[in-house]
């Protein structure tokens, strides 16, 4: 994996243990405090639970006595199966007598060493968009921060943008046709070293591949900076998982969050 050890070091200090505890083969529980460098995508003031499956084990950080109710339950449980609906039935029992249900599980993906490659000889949709300007029938535009401010309360843009202050949209990246955009990828700082990627596409320019190059470019200006981009999504959105690894990401962990009822 292309950041193995920044992976390491950011969710160490999201999950408050050490970085060789994101290395071994081994389950961890921690109670949870705000860490400097932390992630503040989607934080929660009083985080009661939220679990990572990494290395194919389980670290679970949140407050002390359900974290303690997770040891006891699930100290040697494999993390490979343990994002199935049955699990999140027996998480849903332990946290609702403290008034919070679970909320998302999502894959999280970072960039590959290098390119896929079709083994067929063909080209993917998001190569062919990258193929050459003059075969395009859009045009790129880049922005930057303050540029991204002009898109604010414009739904077309929900995933792409977040306008959250604890996890500020820096970076975006457009295709427009006929001086409409049909595309937005954006970038928020989730801390100090992982930028994520979130992607809009009209839906009549669906296919085209024109969400993965909008990644794939965001993505390189991102690494131009020095941080790390990765790219989070649903469990059961499997187009957006193809934009990802279209783009040149692979599937790097998954994060299971919690909230108040």
């Amino acid at each position: 994996m292309k950041y193995k050890q920044e992976l390491s070091r950011q969710l160490a200090l999201d999950y408050c243990c050490n970085v060789e505890d994101i290395l071994d083969n081994k389950n961890h529980f921690n109670v949870y405090e705000q860490r400097d460098g932390r992630r503040r995508f989607e934080e929660q003031d009083d985080c009661v639970l939220k679990v990572i499956v990494v290395n194919e084990k389980l670290i679970f950080t949140g407050k002390k006595e359900i974290v303690n109710i997770c040891k006891e339950k699930y100290e040697t449980c494999s993390g490979v199966w343990f994002m199935d609906v049955a699990r999140f039935r027996e998480l849903d029992t332990i946290l609702k007598p403290y008034g919070y249900q679970l909320k998302t599980a999502h894959p999280f993906f970072l960039p590959e060493k290098s390119e896929n490659r079709r083994s067929d000889g063909q080209k993917s949709a998001c190569q062919d968009a990258l193929s050459g300007k003059e075969n395009r029938a859009f045009e790129i535009k880049k922005y930057n921060h303050d540029e991204i401010q002009q898109f604010k309360g414009k739904e077309q843009f929900n995933e792409a943008f977040c306008f959250d202050e604890n996890s500020p949209d820096m970076l975006a990246v457009s295709a427009i046709s006929k001086g409409k955009i049909i595309g937005m990828a954006g970038a928020s700082e989730d801390s100090t070293t992982f930028w994520q990627i979130g992607i809009n596409t009209a839906k009549e320019e669906e296919g085209r591949g024109i969400a993965s190059l909008l990644v794939k470019i965001l993505k390189e200006d991102i690494e131009k900076l020095g941080k790390v981009p990765y790219y989070g999504t649903s469990m059961s959105n499997l187009v957006s998982q193809r934009v990802a690894t279209n783009a040149g990401f692979k599937p790097a962990w998954v994060e299971l969050l919690a909230e108040r009822i």
